[in-house]
Parts: structure tokens; sequence; C-alpha cells
């Protein structure tokens, strides 16, 4: 399959919208019924602050993304970049599709001039977290909770 890459057209960012809902509960585990609205909100906030949405798609069809963003270090207060979500339709997923999309988001980051990218992870996603560590990417911190 031949994918090309490039920033997310006008129908493609309607496309990412409509599967927003799907996306975030599959990265987080949560089913909720406002789980489509939550994510819109959040890609439009980051939108708004200068991120963009780097796509995978062949000849006409979208096939994933990844949302290159940028955030702070809290203890440097160092700009780093930032992978605020990655997805791939199901469709496409077991091709390779993910860890391309990775590798160009990397390439993306070093041309924007960050040395240092980051991504939030849920632990349960250990398909994620395994392509992540191929990668290179290393666990940074744990953030923990407990419900009381």
């Amino acid at each position: 399959m031949e994918l090309e890459y490039g920033k997310a057209t006008g129908r493609e960012v309607e496309e990412i919208f409509s599967l927003a809902g799907r996306n975030r509960a599959e990265a987080t585990g949560i089913q909720a019924d406002n789980n489509k609205e939550e994510m819109i909100a959040a890609y439009k906030n980051s939108l708004s602050q200068g991120a963009y949405f780097l796509v995978a798609r062949t000849e006409d069809t979208l096939t994933g993304w990844v949302l290159v963003d940028r955030s702070l270090d809290w203890f440097t207060q160092k700009e780093i970049g930032w992978i605020s979500d990655v997805y791939v339709k199901q469709e496409f997923r077991k091709k390779g599709v993910a860890e391309s999309l990775l590798e160009q988001s990397l390439i993306e980051f070093k041309y924007l001039g960050y040395d240092d990218v980051r991504l939030n992870v849920f632990t349960f996603n250990e398909k994620a977290i395994r392509l992540y560590e191929k990668l290179g990417f290393r666990d940074l911190n744990k953030f923990m909770k407990i419900e009381i």
C-alpha cells in the first residue's frame, strides 16, 4: 500500500472529527456519551494554538493521523513537541501505518526545531506502548491515581 503524508485538508479534518468519539473511547477506555464532543473540543483547542493533523493517505482515502502539537515541560519550562493523538482507521491497522505515521511525525517535529517529543498512553494500551518503545520512546514518569 502506497502512502503519502501531509497536513490534513479541510475534508480530512471533517472526517477526523467524525471519528472523534470512537478514537477517544479506544484511546482512553472511557465509554461516555460525550466522547465525540469532548475530543472535538480538544482538537479545536490544539488547532487554535498552532497544532495540525499530519495524515497518511492513499490516493483518495484517509488512513490515519497524528496530531502534531506542542507543550511545555513543567519542570524546565522548555517547549517540547507533543503527540496529542494517534489514530489509524480499523481497516488499515496491522499494515505499518501507525509506525510510518509516527516516524513521519518525528521528522516533522525535528523540522519544527524540537529535540524532545512526548506523548501519553494509557497502560492498558499495550500494543501502542510496544510500538512507541520500538520507535525509541521511553518511560519518563508515572501518572498515578487512586479512587477514594
